[in-house]
């Protein structure tokens, strides 16, 4: 992850409201909150290793990922279900790390634009 370059671009934002800069802090509250619970259920997923949960916890975010070009928890999310369910506790924890680095990042960018 390149920690240089942000992860939110306010224009995309800008563009998904239609142009209307007046809800940008009701999205970025909207994403805040479920950005939050999917990093939890991520983390919660993987440690327990239940992978329902962890599918539901990447189908309710996914879409908006890919909506704000945040490719990079989609990448993570699909290499969690190869990784789930193999006992390879250091590469979960790792994935979990990186996946908790990147969603905190994120919280922080989002929470420039309230």
């Amino acid at each position: 992850m390149d920690t240089n370059n942000p992860l939110v671009e306010r224009q995309l934002i800008v563009d998904l409201l239609y142009g209307d800069e007046n809800y940008i802090k009701e999205f970025a509250e909207a994403s805040i909150d479920s950005f939050t619970e999917f990093r939890q259920h991520f983390k919660e997923a993987l440690i327990k290793n239940d992978e329902i949960k962890l599918r539901n916890a990447g189908h309710k975010i996914k879409p908006v990922a890919q909506m704000m070009n945040l490719y990079q928890i989609v990448e993570m999310y699909e290499k969690s279900k190869d990784l789930i369910g193999t006992g390879n506790q250091d590469k979960i924890k790792q994935l979990i790390r990186e996946m908790d680095s990147y969603c905190g990042k994120l919280l922080l960018e989002l929470k420039e634009l309230i």
